[in-house]
Order: C-alpha cells, then sequence, then structure tokens
C-alpha cells in the first residue's frame, strides 16, 4: 500500500488586525520568507531515588513570527515602531510623518492585535492552512534598514503571540487551520 505524503512549500501573506480598529490589513509583499518560531523552556523533575529526571515541566514559551516586509507604507513603519504617532498634514492629506518617541515603562500589548499567516497556493477563504494568533503584538527588537546598491530594501517587522484575553479566544496562543471551527455537535 501506497503511504500518502503531503508536502507544502511556498510563500505566505500576512495580515494584521489591530485591537478594536477596523479590519484585517494585508502587510504586503516579503523578502525571504515570514517565519513562526516556538521557544520552549523547560524544567526537569529530579528525585533523590532515581537518577534520571522523573518528569519535565513547561516553564515557558515565546512564540515569535518574523516577517522582512518589502513595503515601506506608513502603517508598516508604524507597526515597526510601536507607540510611533502617525501625524498628516491637515493642508496636504498626503504629506505625512512618523514620530518615534521613548516607550519605555509602555506595555508592549497596548499595539496588540489578530495575526494571521496565510498560505499564497490556498484561496483567500480557505483558511486550512492558516496560521493564526488571536494576540500578537508588534515587538521589532532589532531594526536594520540596509541601503545598498542593488539589495532590496526590508523593513523587519516581528510580533510577538500572548495568551489572548479576548472572551472568544481566552488563554488560546495559536490557532493552526480555521478559526471559524466549532467542536461538533
Amino acid at each position: 500500500m501506497a503511504r500518502t505524503k503531503s508536502y507544502e512549500i511556498g510563500a505566505c501573506r500576512i495580515f494584521f488586525k489591530r485591537s478594536g480598529v477596523g479590519s484585517e490589513v494585508d502587510l504586503g509583499y516579503t523578502s525571504n520568507g515570514v517565519s513562526i518560531k516556538v521557544t520552549v523552556e523547560t524544567q526537569e523533575i529530579e528525585v533523590d531515588q532515581i537518577i534520571e529526571p522523573v518528569d519535565e515541566i513547561v516553564t515557558k514559551r515565546v512564540i515569535t513570527i518574523s516577517a522582512p516586509l518589502t513595503d515601506f507604507s506608513m502603517a508598516n513603519m508604524q507597526l515597526a515602531f510601536p507607540g510611533a504617532t502617525l501625524v498628516t498634514d491637515a493642508g496636504d492629506p498626503n504629506k505625512q510623518k512618523l514620530v518615534i518617541s521613548s516607550v519605555a515603562g509602555s506595555s508592549v500589548r497596548d499595539n496588540e492585535g489578530e495575526l494571521r499567516v496565510h498560505p499564497i497556493d490556498k484561496a483567500a477563504s480557505d483558511k486550512s492552512k492558516d496560521f493564526f494568533f488571536p494576540c500578537a503584538a508588534p515587538l521589532s527588537t532589532d531594526i536594520e534598514i540596509s541601503y545598498t546598491k542593488n539589495g532590496l530594501r526590508t523593513l523587519p517587522i516581528e510580533f510577538k503571540a500572548y495568551p489572548s484575553e479576548e472572551t472568544a479566544t481566552e488563554g488560546q496562543t495559536i490557532i493552526y487551520g480555521d478559526p471559524t471551527a466549532t467542536i461538533g455537535g
């Protein structure tokens, strides 16, 4: 009997919706891929009577989503610099600036929203392979923008996922697949 194989390759689109603000926004093209990284820390449990650890307890899980954006829009720049203020000129709506001030002591979650990573080989309505983060906040700790003779300039945005505090998704950090799926009835 032949074994069924499932291979997945290809790029994705990344969408973000700020908490309480409008609808989901496509953050645009990326370069060199979007990555989802989960780091888990544990504490081994040891007892005197047995030489090997008898258990291990999860003490921390950190989830980061990195997206090198090629779209240098003011909205994306504002995401890269949490707490930044976008100013639009009163006389000319095409004239804007981003004012980046100190955010020391502020909560990262003040900028939280829903983040979704959607494979481009799936139809927009097919969320069967989506990664959905009900509570993600932009937290770019190392931003480096390079101006080179022949290199594509990217805006490296990193999001960090936290447990959701919303009623419908409370305690959830990652949903893989269609988030609207419900328990059978």
